[in-house]
């Protein structure tokens, strides 16, 4: 199979010159954590900017110093299961797909997953359960935001799973909640977290409550996980097939999702990046 037959044609794109601000704006709207780039007024592929590009250089504005110049990328006759490879080995969650100099489509996790996994023998009859990651971060319910997400950071995590008194699942915030939720408060050019490190601040529950997303500090509301987390959350089971577990998660449009035991406990999550190695395979 072809990367042709199953990328994004329609592809999303942002060209150079650009700001900040009109990438964010796009990726809101759109929903969406990577654009292609391209030079104004063509579809000359120039380059890939991610939302954790925006992160790692708050205090640049320009496009064409966030964006990450000559990506990889792959075209429209490349093997699948290579395109699968590389986004593997090199830990992408998407490729542009070129033809010559030119953007003509995207390919992602989600495309390759559905392509080679969803419906198909052996995965319609393969249990996920060896390839469920046991490192679960949680965090209780009626923990402060602001140290949710300090906790979140901390763990180099995207997603924390919220638990109630009893130990019981009750919901879940990813790093895109934060960003959602965050309140500009000030025109700013610091670093990306405020620590809580200078002399006239002491360090507490909300030492830690601020990030950047554009060139303006935001701030976490003052409100506890419980009251911004993601109730309805939806999750599989350690025996429910590979097959099944990408048509869940690509009909909810997740990258991950908590998984239970027979018993109905919380032993784990599990990634689409956990199953790109079986299509590779």
């Amino acid at each position: 199979m072809k990367v042709a037959d199953c990328m994004q044609s329609e592809v999303v794109h942002v060209s150079v010159p650009g700001t900040r601000e009109n990438v964010l704006q796009i990726m809101a709207e759109r929903q969406i954590n990577g654009l292609p780039v391209v030079k104004k007024g063509t579809k000359i592929l120039v380059g890939m900017v991610t939302r954790t590009d925006l992160l790692k250089k708050t205090d640049e504005d320009q496009l064409a110093m966030l964006m990450v110049r000559d990506p990889i990328t792959v075209n429209p006759d490349t093997d699948i299961v290579e395109a699968a490879r590389i986004m593997y080995e090199k830990k992408f969650r998407r490729l542009p797909v070129v033809k010559g100099k030119e953007l003509v489509g995207l390919i992602s996790i989600p495309d390759v997953l559905g392509s080679l996994l969803e419906g198909k023998s052996p995965f319609d009859e393969m249990h996920i359960r060896d390839r469920v990651s046991r490192q679960i971060v949680s965090v209780w319910e009626r923990t402060p935001l602001s140290l949710a997400y300090m906790i979140l950071d901390m763990a180099g995590q995207n997603a924390l799973i919220v638990l109630n008194e009893n130990g019981g699942v009750t919901g879940m915030i990813t790093v895109n909640d934060f960003i959602r939720l965050s309140e500009e408060t000030v025109e700013n050019n610091v670093s990306t977290t405020f620590s809580g490190t200078e002399n006239t601040v002491d360090w507490g529950w909300t030492s830690k409550e601020f990030l950047i997303v554009t060139r303006k500090l935001l701030k976490l509301p003052s409100v506890e996980v419980r009251e911004v987390m993601t109730k309805n959350i939806i999750n599989v089971t350690e025996v429910t097939t590979v097959s099944d577990c990408v048509k869940i998660l690509r009909k909810h449009d997740l990258d991950q999702a908590p998984v239970l035991s027979a018993a109905g406990n919380l032993i784990g999550m599990i990634e689409d990046r956990d199953l790109l190695r079986l299509a590779i395979e």
